[in-house]
């Protein structure tokens, strides 16, 4: 197994009440986090993986972070990145509809405990989830992080007027450069949108592992400290 994803601790730090159960959730942040924005993180289909924890904890004095766990409903926590097949066996018993309305509830469970200001940080599967949280009004900005399927979510989205931060990598064979263009033509009119391509690299290059770029990944980090920076304010 990779060592991002096992021997480790992962207990959440708290659950968000939803229909059917609860949302296991890893929140961490400032001690006085109502004075700072807050970011929902909704991960790849791997889940809340270690090294993804530690990258956010880096972002935990400029807002308060909390990493949900989308598939609790069909067993949740962590599947080792080498595990491919693990990982989306769990998506035959998912139900996306679902999953909004447990996003929708932790972002409500987040804005109550920031400055009122969510952003939502969607990696790989989660780049969807996040987009169409903002274009249900629920988000105050979205980064996406090797976002895949963005492209079949574009007509739900086009009207999402908050910042937009895509990064991708140029040799994605999941998100290739022509679905690339077609998720920058559907935003080609919002004022406030940036893509982010990092040449040569592969899907999941923020995760710990084959395809891992440290100095692309930094620049994830750093370009989602630049958003929540705009969202010090109170809303």
């Amino acid at each position: 197994m990779n060592e991002a994803n096992s021997g480790y601790d992962s207990s959440p730090t708290h659950t968000v009440a939803v229909d059917g159960g609860a949302v296991p959730v890893f929140a961490q942040g400032p001690s006085d986090a109502n004075q700072v924005p807050g970011l929902i993180v909704v991960p790849s289909i791997f889940g809340p993986a270690r090294d993804l924890l530690e990258r956010m904890a880096g972002l935990a004095d400029a807002s308060l972070v909390v990493v949900a766990d989308p598939f609790w409903r069909v067993g949740g926590g962590v599947v080792a990145y080498e595990d491919h097949n693990a990982a989306f066996a769990r998506l035959a018993g998912f139900d996306m509809a679902d999953c909004h309305a447990d996003m929708r509830a932790v972002i409500e469970w987040t804005r109550a405990r920031c400055n009122g200001r969510v952003a939502g940080l969607g990696i790989c599967f989660g780049g969807p989830v996040v987009l169409i949280a903002a274009s249900e009004g629920d988000l105050s900005g979205v980064v996406a992080w090797h976002g895949t399927r963005m492209e079949g979510v574009l007509e739900r989205v086009k009207e999402i007027t908050c910042p937009l931060h895509f990064h991708f990598g140029g040799a994605d064979p999941v998100t290739p450069p022509e679905v690339i263009e077609q998720i920058r033509d559907a935003f080609a009119d919002h004022r406030d949108v940036h893509c982010t391509i990092h040449p040569g690299l592969k899907h999941g290059y923020s995760h710990e592992g084959e395809s891992y770029d440290e100095a692309a990944a930094q620049n994830g980090v750093d370009d989602t400290r630049a958003l929540l920076a705009s969202l010090v304010s109170a809303a």
